[in-house]
């Protein structure tokens, strides 16, 4: 699908409607994979839980290297360059699939002292590994259809990427009971059953995601790659991905910073935290799905020359943003207590988890506009300052504001600064990408594709 052309508006509503069909679908399935471990017991649980950080580092960097091929390959269809798409594609694939057969390695080597490290003990270690061993099998069918629907919106498309999340959720949603507990002839695996229907569900996305890609959108190419061309793709995609993989891995520091200021101040504070922040999680899907179809139709826009419709759609991203920001915020500020209570009785965390509520979702709005410039940024191969963007938002700003705002009002206090913070990082994202936007209205139209580029064509290095 064509992005440089039509409705700006009309693109990106389609784009981001169904990436919230694919986002909603995802953490359903996350949320019901938590809901059968927890049936098996607390030692099963505390397992699962003490795999989020590697789950997290997996998702980092699949973002980051999803970010790279959809700025590249975007880029490439926008300028008509099928041919240079196709291959950006297929090196991308290939690198996704070694870069998860290294994990999986570096995993299996290092699980025992890694988990250890973390404080399992023994028995809890032993769930861990029959977990992870399944796991660490499945890292290729988990990481290439993540960058195989990358590719697929950078040409414009985002229902069938969404339509394949979606239904591939429901099948992990079926399955976890069944090899969780055992049906009939299949057998109760417990915890590792979990990973299992992981990994057929995953499976089965590797599998539509790859038929999509090359059946529908001709996006791979079977060449037999030269040493050259393979570098060269990968370092068109690295220039933009590792930036974006490093910003992806600041965020679970930030958070287990933040995470221990809140934990200072008891059981409470940290209880009335988890449940805002789940509760915040559905409040940003919108927010966070605008930003991602921000990705392939900059990407395009900005490899056609096409400049104006970039401005005209990070304007548009703006305004919904804040338009949606002030209506998600005018909810909870009404119905936070409510929803609080659904998942807490006890009035302390109801009422500090309100707060949180009616605080920081004022500040969503501005989190769109952080989110959509630094996609925004990414896509026009501008990703030192898409980086300082994140950093700024997940680290440099953001921590300090909410311990300076500990000092003066407590937990109360870091609630209102992690506000202030997304305020003002938003402010920083808007004076940056108007000021890449200006440098390119400014540049002779011809000049504007081959100024975003970072090195010789994949034809040119053969």
């Amino acid at each position: 699908m064509r992005l440089t052309e039509g409705s700006v508006r009309r693109q990106l509503f389609n784009l981001t409607r169904y990436l919230m069909l694919g986002t909603v679908a995802t953490m359903t399935f996350q949320l019901a994979d938590a809901y059968f471990v927890a049936q098996l017991g607390t030692a099963e649980l505390a397992a699962l839980a003490f795999t989020f950080p590697m789950v997290m580092i997996l998702h980092a960097i699949a973002l980051g290297l999803g970010t790279g091929v959809t700025s590249v390959v975007a880029r490439a269809v926008g300028e008509g360059d099928h041919h240079r798409a196709r291959v950006l594609t297929t090196d991308s694939i290939a690198l996704a699939f070694l870069v998860a057969v290294a994990f999986a390695i570096a995993g299996f080597l290092l699980t025992d002292r890694l988990f250890a490290a973390m404080g399992a003990e023994p028995h809890v270690l032993a769930l861990i590994k029959s977990y992870m061993n399944v796991w660490f099998i499945g890292m290729p069918v988990m990481i290439v259809p993540l960058i195989a629907n990358a590719v697929i919106r950078s040409y414009g498309d985002a229902k069938y990427p969404s339509l394949i999340m979606g239904s591939t959720a429901v099948l992990n949603i079926f399955l976890d009971p069944l090899f969780i507990f055992g049906a009939g002839i299949i057998p109760g695996y417990g915890l590792p059953g979990a990973a299992m229907a992981l990994f057929i569900s995953r499976f089965v996305t590797f599998v539509l995601s790859m038929y999509i890609l090359h059946y529908r959108v001709h996006g791979l190419t079977f060449e037999r790659p030269t040493n050259a061309r393979m570098i060269d793709s990968w370092r068109r995609l690295l220039h933009i991905g590792l930036p974006a993989t490093g910003t992806q891995l600041i965020q679970p520091v930030s958070a287990a910073i933040l995470t221990a200021l809140v934990a200072s101040y008891g059981a409470t504070a940290v209880a009335a935290y988890g449940i805002a922040t789940r509760i915040e999680m559905f409040a940003l899907i919108f927010i966070m799905s605008l930003s991602i179809s921000m990705g392939p139709f900059v990407g395009q826009n900005a490899g056609a020359g096409r400049i104006d419709r970039v401005r005209e759609a990070l304007h548009f991203a703006y305004k919904a943003s804040l338009g949606y920001g002030l209506c998600v915020a005018g909810l909870l500020a009404v119905f936070g207590s409510f929803l609080a209570h659904e998942f807490s009785d006890d009035t302390a965390v109801i009422a500090l988890a309100a707060f949180y509520l009616l605080t920081v979702p004022i500040s969503y709005g501005c989190m769109g506009i952080i989110n959509t410039s630094s996609g925004s940024l990414n896509s026009m191969a501008r990703p030192m300052p898409a980086m300082i963007i994140g950093l700024s938002k997940s680290l440099v700003i953001q921590v300090p504001l909410a311990y300076g705002g500990s000092l003066l009002w407590g937990i109360k206090g870091v609630f209102m600064g992690m506000a202030a913070a997304t305020f003002t990082v938003a402010a920083i994202a808007v004076i940056v990408s108007r000021r890449v936007i200006n440098e390119y209205l400014a540049r002779p139209a011809a000049t504007v594709s081959s100024a975003m580029a970072q090195a010789p064509t994949p034809e040119a290095a053969e």
